[in-house]
């Protein structure tokens, strides 16, 4: 996390250094769907790992410069026996929400960092309760997404999103913590309309 903290860091100061210098690109209103992975961790007590499919659809609105206003809405799910050691499936939904970089360039190529930051809400599962309490086969906790990827231009309007790659982290309730640090990763289409 903390590795990740400090790229996106390092490219939001170099995003302004490149804006201060004049080189701004034209900003954009992008509407983009992506097909995701979710390389999820469970259960309790170590990494039996597994993943999730699922998709993601988000609206990038420009606020100043480089930087857009981003809302994000995606959804993982997995079968029944998926998760080691459980006979249950899983489905997520995550609302999100955040500030997107693009790195200006000239090329047909254009990285971009982003941090995103809600809620996410599991179902179809089975969530623990502290002793007193009956488990449920819901849950919402907060959620985060810190992460970035690279767009490919193929028309003025329509772009690739080659690679998305993000770190997920919620709190989602498990009794051991409470924490699931995740890794996210896909590819879409990026659909583009004129800005500011």
């Amino acid at each position: 996390m903390k590795k990740l903290t400090q790229i996106f860091i390092y490219a939001l100061l170099s995003s302004l250094s490149l804006a201060a210098s004049g080189q701004k690109p034209k900003n954009t209103i992008d509407a983009t769907i992506v097909f995701t992975e979710l390389h999820a961790n469970a259960p309790v007590g170590g990494c039996g790992c597994f993943w999730m499919g699922g998709g993601t659809a988000d609206l990038a609105i420009p606020v100043w410069h480089n930087f857009s206003a981003v809302l994000e809405v995606n959804g993982q799910t997995t079968g029944n026996a998926t998760i080691p050691g459980f006979n249950v499936g899983l489905s997520l939904m995550n609302g999100l929400g955040g500030l997107r970089m693009r790195v200006p360039t000239h090329t047909l190529f254009q990285p971009y960092g982003q941090a995103l930051f809600g809620g996410v809400h599991g179902f179809d599962s089975y969530f623990p309760a502290p002793v007193g309490k009956l488990p449920t086969s819901y849950d919402t906790s907060f959620a985060m997404a810190i992460g970035g990827g690279v767009d490919i231009a193929i028309s003025k309007h329509i772009w690739i999103r080659a690679v998305q790659a993000d770190y997920h982290y919620s709190e989602l309730r498990n009794i051991q913590g409470d924490r699931q640090n995740q890794f996210r990763i896909g590819a879409g289409v990026v659909f583009r309309m004129a800005g500011k």
